[in-house]
């Protein structure tokens, strides 16, 4: 009699191939990390408190029981806040599967289910491997741990894949950019300030006020003031004058347009008022300012 049964392969759509580092720390609220680069994965969670991750050039905070993905060669870095002293996990591995860069820029709130089967991934990982120096965990290599539980490595890279894929269908995430911090005039701001800053500046040459800076960032005013105030102390207006003036000394250096005209473009009430509001914050009126540019 034939054999009729069909036999399937498993799939695998997401397969680590070796581990690199696993461990978890307790920091100090000082901590800091200055970063590296590697061509491996790095997963990092935060059980207690929060850190800073900088990743490239971009900062963003992690906080208590979340967890994000520094892909390869991505150079990244971590601090404490200085504030409270973080407890964090971390595993380092190779995975060249296309699924993963489903976890690239992304923040992931872990449900207590993905809590409890973390937990067991670094409870069996723990038992697989240990650090060369525990003392310095993020630059150190990894050793087999003699007399190991039996199939404790098996069980941690299943672990790990049984791991990813449950994240892959977590829907509690978060775009990394959302927590970006980025530096403008030296200052560093999170990314809906940012947003703000970018809006007074593209519209310099419109004449807005801060109801209608509100409504066309789809804000309350109460919110925009306060996310300009925590960008710089002087108020809102007093800011968007500033750009006007910064943009009115350009346009005197290029020569194109007279004072009056330079008023008008940047929608001052009068030439009065821009001559004002100029020498406010030159030191100098326009003309003054003219006749001092080197030709």
């Amino acid at each position: 009699m034939s054999d009729k049964f069909i036999r399937f392969e498993f799939e695998r759509p997401i397969n680590v191939e070796n581990i690199i580092t696993i461990f978890y720390m307790e920091f100090s609220k000082d901590f800091v990390f200055d970063g590296e680069r590697h061509d491996f994965w790095e997963m990092v969670y935060i059980d207690r408190g929060e850190i800073v991750c900088t990743a490239d050039q971009r900062q963003f905070v992690l906080k208590g029981g979340e967890l994000t993905f520094h892909k390869p060669n991505e150079f990244h870095a971590i601090r404490s806040n200085g504030t409270v002293a973080p407890n964090v996990s971390i595993m380092t591995f190779e995975s060249k599967d296309p699924f993963m860069k489903h976890f690239e820029e992304k923040i992931i709130r872990l449900s207590s289910e993905e809590k409890t089967l973390l937990s067991m991934l670094f409870r069996e990982g723990l038992s697989a491997y240990e650090m060369v120096d525990k003392r310095n965990p993020l630059l150190q290599q990894l050793k087999r741990v003699e007399n190991a539980p039996f199939g404790s490595s098996q069980m941690t890279k299943n672990l790990l894949e049984i791991f990813l894929i449950t994240l892959h269908r977590n829907t509690d995430v978060l775009a990394k950019q959302s927590r970006y911090h980025y530096k403008v005039n030296g200052v560093s701001i999170p990314l809906q300030v940012k947003e703000l800053v970018d809006f007074l500046q593209e519209t310099v040459y419109e004449r807005l006020t801060v109801k209608e800076i509100a409504r066309r960032m789809g804000k309350s005013i109460s919110t925009v003031k306060s996310l300009f105030a925590s960008y710089q102390s002087g108020g809102m207006m007093r800011y968007v004058n500033y750009l006007k003036v910064e943009e009115a000394k350009k346009l005197i250096r290029e020569g194109a347009y007279n004072v009056t005209q330079i008023s008008e473009l940047l929608h001052f009430d009068t030439p009065q008022y821009f001559s004002i509001t100029f020498k406010r914050f030159v030191k100098m009126s326009p003309q003054e300012y003219k006749k001092s540019i080197l030709h």
